[in-house]
């Protein structure tokens, strides 16, 4: 009964309600012309250090503009950065429809590049300004459910965009029709952020740009010097690698030691889902911040002591696969109570002038962090095997575990 009345009041908030929406448009155009993006890469240089690269363009504006995102949303108001944003991926998702109809493969391929590197720098902004953002349209009381709506709303337009959308287009009209796509939802992202109630606080003033050096140490200051933040900051930065390191381990996992074909396994991706949904229950029905880190606590354990079983599995049928499905509800559900919680916490807990330089700074080192098991969780897979990768990512998630729990207990 009160998840249900938390529920329905953070979707009776038509102001949350958009902005779920922009995020849900935005993203699934994204994801598309990403999906898109690497299936002409693939049709035209059939190379993997092309794909790297066009990985590489992708993931390198975390790093870069993440250090200036955060600064940028916290001196301007928030909604208009965030509509501008909008209005910019609309125009890039233009560029890459005009070049995918009139230039030639040679010329294409540094179009896309490009593309899919401004892409990803406007999504700094775009995170930071949404991340600042949720706190002043939801009640203190509905801050985890709304995070937990908005994880949602972020999952579901990966899925419209990389598993429905952009496949069905290449389909129907090739790479022409996933860019006009992309157009359309990104006017409709930026109508929908333009709907939303600005902010009318001082601290949104614009401020001259000798100050934006010091607004950048400020935000960084505050990090390392709070405790709380600093821990929750480095437990998102912890299960964002994580969670890039199982994706990249995935497919020789799926493959060479479960023996499934690789097309099969996004059946086993459902009870991974199922976990994520239960942790999203469980999460919204205790408000407190202590709660929150107590949930974040359970989540890393939970997270760490499923990947030992699942280090261990043999194959992918019979009593394996009865033990498979626990451990992947347990990884759903470990991920979900570290990330949900740990966000309302970074959102909530510093100072509403310093929130889009907080979210920025996490969403930067949590790139940085990322280009690690990027590049080196595969070679080392390859050198000591899937299995050891895995045992030594699940002490390393148990000891952030054991760190955790401590820092609640001083």
């Amino acid at each position: 009964m009160t998840m249900s009345i938390t529920t329905s009041s953070v979707f009776k908030n038509s102001a949350f309600r958009r902005l779920c929406g922009a995020l849900f448009a935005s993203m699934t155009a994204s994801y598309a012309i990403y999906f898109a993006s690497i299936t002409l890469v693939e049709e035209i240089t059939h190379s993997s250090a092309q794909m790297g690269l066009m990985i590489f363009c992708s993931t390198l504006p975390g790093f870069l503009f993440g250090l200036i995102a955060g600064v940028v949303v916290d001196r301007h108001e928030r909604i208009g950065v965030l509509t501008t944003s909008n209005v910019l991926r609309a125009l890039v998702a233009s560029g890459f429809l005009a070049a995918v109809h009139f230039l030639p493969p040679l010329l294409l391929l540094p179009a896309i590049y490009l593309c899919n590197f401004s892409l990803a720098a406007l999504t700094q902004f775009v995170a930071a300004a949404e991340g600042a953002t949720v706190p002043r349209l939801v009640s203190a009381e509905q801050i985890v459910r709304a995070n937990s709506l908005f994880s949602v709303s972020l999952l579901a337009a990966q899925g419209a965009g990389l598993v429905v959308l952009a496949p069905l287009l290449l389909k129907l009209g090739g790479a022409q029709a996933v860019g006009l796509a992309a157009v359309l939802l990104n006017l409709a992202a930026t109508a929908l952020s333009a709907t939303l109630p600005r902010e009318r606080t001082s601290a949104c003033e614009s401020r001259s740009l000798s100050g934006l050096w010091a607004d950048f140490k400020a935000g960084w200051h505050f990090i390392v010097s709070d405790r709380l933040t600093s821990l929750v900051t480095a437990q998102l930065v912890l299960v964002s690698s994580v969670s890039l390191v199982l994706s990249t381990l995935a497919p020789g996992f799926v493959a060479r030691d479960l023996g499934l074909r690789l097309e099969d396994a996004i059946y086993l991706v459902v009870p991974v889902g199922v976990g994520f949904g239960l942790g999203l229950v469980l999460v919204g029905r205790r408000k407190s911040l202590h709660r929150r880190e107590r949930w974040v606590n359970i989540g890393l354990s939970i997270l760490g002591l499923t990947l030992v079983p699942l280090a261990a599995m043999r194959q992918a049928e019979g009593t394996w696969l009865l033990l498979f499905l626990p451990v992947a509800v347990g990884l759903g559900l470990g991920f979900s109570l570290v990330m949900i919680p740990a966000r309302a916490i970074l959102q909530e807990h510093p100072p509403a002038a310093m929130r889009g330089r907080v979210v920025a700074a996490q969403l930067t080192l949590a790139n940085a962090a990322n280009t690690l098991p990027l590049l080196l969780a595969g070679g080392l897979a390859d050198l000591i095997g899937i299995r050891r990768v895995l045992i030594l990512v699940a002490l390393t998630v148990l000891g952030a575990a054991v760190v955790s729990i401590r820092h609640s207990q001083a």
